[in-house]
């Protein structure tokens, strides 16, 4: 190290009167951002309202002028960093002489001999890195400062620049995080513990070990005293003024993997020193209020939680796990899950695409294909019901037999037109229709599909971000919605009104908010995953429960369900009740006896209320012809091009899966 110091005077000394030249032989950085530290700012995160929901930044630093400093932490610093401050030109010979007296004196390095100036410019231009080659860049640097600026400049750069421990850079953030009070207003004793910190601030932190702090506090007095700043009076009354510590503050913040998920969108695009230094503004989709529901919904269970608005897309909450702080995994999109019966709609979304009505009859009974054996959750068979009452029961039989009638190849398709971007082909298997994929689905991906059950058949694709402005307020980007129509209205409308059914006398009726609302639970085997997926014409919400270590989280779909209804129940409470839009030739509200698929007359031991296109549904005639596909009509005398009711399908002949 001595010899290094000696090195670097003669380099220095030989080139102090040509600088800039060696600047730019070096390719030294430019220093004109000196008088601009003001610049480097948090970038403010703001959500759908206008309110501030945090701040980003990689370093806890209020930038402040040399008159809004206390005067003692000013004398403070140089007396404990670099006494000749106001006589060198930015490096010191006297002060790297005498310590290489003092380092061969004792045997070690004991001082370095770097200026106040010389370590602005390795804070603020410079690397870390311990070479000779940087440190000959760092005393350049240092005059060619010394040249441009004053010494209060400097000095209130340095002040600001610093780090004093415990996540503080500069003086008034340190004064606050310490002390709870304004720079301006630090007392001497107060300054002259602050001003100990940065030589060590995990040794002399009074908030690690206040003896080291004391201990430290007395030795910057004493160099005050020495440089004539104060007297020994002042000296020994600061040493036994007691310190007190403002209490270290846990920094609350909302929304903590909605912000992580849109600082990282924001890297991907600036780049991270334009995100966490350069003071942009960002206004998000998020609603804190919503957040703040959705938070309080999922409370000490594991889990994500997601909220979109199915019209645009928009991300009105988001919640990646219980405790951020415990762990920042984001499970909304890290954990891939078998989503149960909450795939479901898939399946019947394709049966009514190929022109299965809800009322088409499907026989809850057991099966056995080719070895598999599909089983109700309540291990219980209803016989005959309509395709709505499977569905709203999740009757996992009806999945099955309905799976093998349109394809479940065609479900997967649709599923994955909707987003589902996880699907295998090993997934063409009867498990499919009941939610047993062979990697499962996120609930990032999972809710996204359901807007376009919501939204009339078009799919909204998320949107986080609105807005991002620069430094000067100038407009960087704006979000813009993306949306594709993959389902029908009348498609989407019908599997709608039959999802409607989940919450009113259902799996879902915890959920029931006694406003339009539909839905689907889903339970995973051994109650691994419990899921509920349900929306408003408004406001589309999904949730997952379940351990990261996979072991059975002991709740079904069901009670999922009324975590959604407490959260959206919240949300909606001030809003008047809307219906979902009804398509022009879909008529709703007929009645249907759900065992038989025909209206609903007396005798009929349940009713159901669904909805048709025009003209497909069942008229008051004796003979029904709920169950057959369009283009079949009963005067048709080739029977071949008719569909035959499940109960009479050759189930002998289905193929293994």
């Amino acid at each position: 190290m001595t010899k290094k110091i000696i090195i670097i005077t003669v380099f220095v000394v030989l080139f102090s009167m040509s600088a800039n030249i060696c600047s730019a032989f070096l390719g030294l950085p430019g220093t004109d951002s000196l008088n601009n530290l003001n610049l480097v700012a948090a970038t403010q995160v703001f959500d759908i309202n206008g309110q501030l929901i945090s701040k980003l930044f990689e370093e806890n630093r209020i930038v402040i002028t040399i008159n809004n400093m206390s005067p003692y932490i000013q004398q403070a610093i140089i007396a404990n960093e670099d006494t000749r401050f106001y006589n060198h030109f930015g490096i010191d010979p006297i002060g790297i002489i005498r310590a290489v007296v003092v380092n061969i004196r004792q045997g070690s390095v004991v001082e370095g001999g770097s200026t106040i100036t010389q370590q602005l410019a390795k804070n603020m231009f410079l690397t870390q890195e311990r070479t000779l080659f940087r440190k000959i860049k760092e005393a350049l640097l240092a005059l060619i400062i010394e040249r441009k600026f004053s010494k209060q400049e400097i000095l209130q750069a340095y002040l600001n620049q610093i780090y004093f421990g415990e996540g503080a850079y500069g003086v008034e953030a340190a004064a606050q995080m310490y002390f709870g009070k304004h720079a301006k207003e630090l007392s001497l004793s107060e300054s002259a513990l602050l001003a100990g910190l940065p030589r060590g601030p995990n040794i002399y932190s009074p908030y690690i070990d206040i003896k080291a702090a004391t201990e430290r506090r007395a030795v910057v007095l004493a160099g005050m005293v020495k440089e004539g700043y104060i007297t020994a009076q002042e000296a020994e009354q600061a040493k036994t003024e007691p310190i007190a510590l403002a209490g270290k503050k846990k920094r609350v913040v909302q929304a903590s993997y909605f912000l992580d998920y849109v600082a990282n969108e924001l890297v991907g695009r600036y780049g991270a020193n334009r995100v966490y230094k350069g003071g942009l503004k960002v206004y998000t989709t998020l609603d804190i209020k919503q957040q703040q529901a959705a938070e309080a919904a999922l409370g000490e269970l594991q889990g994500a939680v997601l909220a979109l608005d199915p019209r645009n897309g928009y991300v009105k909450a988001m919640v990646g796990g219980r405790n951020y702080e415990e762990s920042q995994i984001n499970r909304v999109f890290v954990e891939v899950r078998q989503p149960g019966s909450a795939f479901k709609p898939f399946l019947y979304a394709t049966a009514l695409n190929q022109g299965l009505a809800a009322n088409a009859i499907i026989v809850d009974e057991p099966i056995n294909i080719n070895g598999y054996a599909p089983v109700n959750y309540d291990k219980k068979h209803r016989g005959p019901v309509t395709m709505k009452k499977a569905l709203r029961w999740s009757v996992n039989v009806a999945a099955v037999k309905l799976g093998q009638q349109v394809g479940i190849d065609q479900a997967l398709t649709l599923a994955k037109s909707l987003g589902i971007t996880t699907l295998t082909d090993e997934d063409n298997n009867l498990a499919s229709a009941l939610g047993g994929l062979t990697q499962g689905t996120n609930l990032w991906e999972l809710t996204t599909a359901y807007s376009a059950f919501a939204n009339g058949g078009i799919l909204s694709r998320p949107v986080s971000i609105l807005k991002v402005l620069d430094e000067n307020n100038q407009v960087l980007e704006e979000g813009r919605i993306i949306q594709q129509a993959v389902l029908t209205p009348e498609t989407a409308y019908i599997l709608t009104d039959m999802l409607q059914g989940v919450l009113q006398d259902g799996t879902a009726t915890p959920a029931n908010l006694g406003r339009p609302a539909a839905g689907k639970t889903g339970t995973t085997d051994n109650y691994e995953t419990a899921w509920f997926i349900g929306y408003t014409p408004d406001i589309l919400v999904g949730i997952y429960v379940g351990n990261d270590n996979r072991k059975p989280v002991g709740i079904s779909g069901t009670e999922v369900s009324a975590l959604w209804g407490k959260m959206v129940a919240k949300i909606v409470a001030n809003t008047p009740p809307t219906d979902f839009p009804l398509p022009a030739n879909v008529i709703a509200g007929i009645p249907i006896c759900a065992n038989t698929g025909k209206l609903a007359e007396s005798g009929c031991k349940e009713t159901e209320y669904s909805a048709f296109i025009q003209g497909t549904q069942p008229l008051p005639e004796t003979r029904s012809k709920s169950w057959q596909m369009p283009g079949t009509q009963e005067q048709q005398p080739n029977q071949q091009q008719r569909r035959q009711p499940f109960w009479k399908w050759p189930w002998s002949r289905l193929p293994s899966f």
